[in-house]
């Protein structure tokens, strides 16, 4: 009889001490998880900004990817004047923009050639808000915590010392509710390509006309491509900042009728309209009437 009750014992001792441990573990990563965000709040871990090789921010926060095209921005200037494309082993002020009054934000973005591997350097000109982070074998520029409470951050970069042909700026930002979880925030992605101003001059792979449609508020864009490839437009307001863009799919060589819908925020005025495909870029200036 007492062995049994020492057994009784020993079962209930067993079932308290698994229960504890339980509830500690679930505390441990309670803690973890709360202590890992307010630890990115201090700047993304690398390799969260949607380009060919990452991942993206929803790794670390919940939710589905949204597109950023209207309303993250990224614009170039050299010297006070706005760029659209890049001469060789030049410094140009970049700016990330987010179009919100959100409290709370972050950014990460990196600049890929063609071939996928990092183009041009970056440097940190406000140690404050942004700093650089490694990933994947490329540099890339995130936002710090007293960064966190800005919607626009500037850095510079340097370009590739001889024509690389299309760089494309590929960002993500982080619309957070401040609530130190995973749950909550808005994350989008955005591709922004700036081409060679070179490559661009001396493209002959290239023909396009576009045309405005206000009733549609679209883009109709004849493309003569002497190519097959992935088909990109970049649109660029006069203050260097990429306002929209996107992924046409596909194009064979020949003759190709294309039409894309523009964000009705755009305002009406002068736009610079990039397209691309494969390595190879095109530029026209296009008045968009409202």
């Amino acid at each position: 009889m007492k062995k049994n009750y020492f057994s009784f014992g020993l079962l209930l001792t067993s079932g308290i001490l698994v229960s504890f441990s339980g509830r500690e573990n679930i505390e441990i990563v309670q803690k973890f998880t709360k202590n890992f965000h307010q630890l990115n709040a201090a700047g993304s871990p690398g390799g969260k900004t949607g380009a060919p090789g990452d991942g993206n921010c929803t790794q670390c926060h919940s939710g589905a990817v949204q597109s950023g095209s209207g309303f993250n921005l990224v614009s170039l200037t050299n010297g006070g004047t706005a760029v659209t494309d890049y001469d060789p082993n030049t410094t140009y002020q970049v700016t990330v923009t987010m179009l919100t009054n959100n409290p709370k934000n972050g950014f990460e973005i990196v600049a890929l050639n063609p071939n996928n591997t990092a183009a041009g350097t970056f440097a940190i000109t406000n140690a404050t808000n942004t700093k650089t982070i490694s990933f994947g074998g490329k540099t890339r520029v995130t936002h710090k915590l007293v960064g966190t409470t800005l919607n626009s951050w500037t850095f510079n970069w340097t370009s590739p010392s001889t024509n690389v042909g299309t760089v494309t700026f590929y960002l993500a930002t982080n619309q957070t509710n401040s609530n130190n979880s995973e749950t909550g925030d808005v994350i989008r992605t955005s591709q922004h390509p700036f081409g060679s101003q070179a490559g661009i001059a001396e493209n002959t792979k290239l023909e396009t006309s576009i045309a405005y449609q206000a009733a549609t508020n679209s883009l109709n864009i004849q493309l003569d491509s002497k190519v097959d490839g992935s088909v990109f437009v970049n649109v660029v307001d006069l203050g260097g900042r990429s306002v929209f863009t996107e992924n046409l799919g596909n194009v064979s060589a020949g003759e190709n009728a294309l039409s894309v819908r523009l964000n009705q925020e755009l305002n009406s005025g002068i736009y610079m309209v990039n397209v691309a495909v494969n390595n190879n870029m095109i530029a026209k200036k296009i008045y968009i009437s409202k």
